[in-house]
């Protein structure tokens, strides 16, 4: 069976999140202490989890709509829980002692919108034409998912984005911030089109600008000064 569209750029999304899950596992294997790069591997795992979600089922049985919105409503979760690894990263650079307290909130918010989901089950439909997936989210299940990662999202590119202006004086720590900011401005964007995008070609956009996203995120995770190049000596 051919893949689709849209089947196609998750099933690119999966394994791009793979890839970069790795690379960012065995950096963190060889920084055990840092706790930042450990969240940004779990935060890869979870969305390798969700694209995975929406891309099988879809593969198996493209026409059964309740065992897609199910698997729908187990995706968006995770993308859920992505963002709540992302939260902890933003909570350490700004309110440490908040951690615990906001993330349990963050996670009981997280397993209503779930029930909320099972009950209120998206109800996917495949355009044979174009092989492009419409998810026809239930507007208040798709807005309240939309809020909670908006509401770190937002919160955490202007948290870098500041950061990388006004940390002058480290090159790395300068550009890490302002690359992983303009990812998460991207992820917006593709978040944005995800649960409203009207057309089938914004959707597939949006689907596209988050594969721009997930890397530029890995790109400001991984960025680090390069080593000098050698001095040459010259005979008098």
């Amino acid at each position: 069976m051919a893949l689709q569209i849209s089947t196609t750029i998750d099933l690119l999304n999966a394994g791009v999140c793979v890839y970069l899950g790795v690379r960012l596992y065995r950096a963190s294997q060889q920084d055990p202490a840092s706790k930042t790069l450990h969240n940004f591997f779990l935060i890869y795992v979870y969305l390798t989890l969700a694209y995975v979600l929406l891309v099988v089922p879809r593969m198996l049985a493209s026409q059964q709509t309740t065992f897609l919105g199910v698997a729908f409503a187990f995706g968006n979760a995770c993308f859920l829980m992505a963002a709540s690894f992302f939260t902890r990263i933003v909570l350490r650079f700004t309110k440490p002692k908040w951690v615990r307290v906001v993330i349990a909130g963050y996670h009981v918010l997280i397993a209503g919108e779930f029930l909320w989901s099972l009950l209120k089950l998206a109800q996917p439909d495949m355009d044979p034409a174009t092989g492009i997936t419409n998810w026809n989210v239930n507007l208040g299940v798709g807005t309240l998912s939309g809020i909670l990662l908006l509401i770190v999202l937002i919160p955490g590119a202007i948290l870098f984005m500041h950061k990388g202006l006004r940390t002058a004086d480290n090159h790395v720590v300068r550009i890490r911030s302002i690359t992983i900011s303009i990812g998460a401005m991207l992820l917006i964007v593709s978040l944005i089109v995800f649960y409203l995008a009207s057309s089938e070609v914004v959707a597939v956009i949006g689907d596209l600008a988050s594969i721009g996203a997930l890397l530029t995120v890995f790109l400001g995770v991984i960025y680090h000064r390069p080593p000098p190049l050698p001095v040459v000596q010259t005979k008098a």
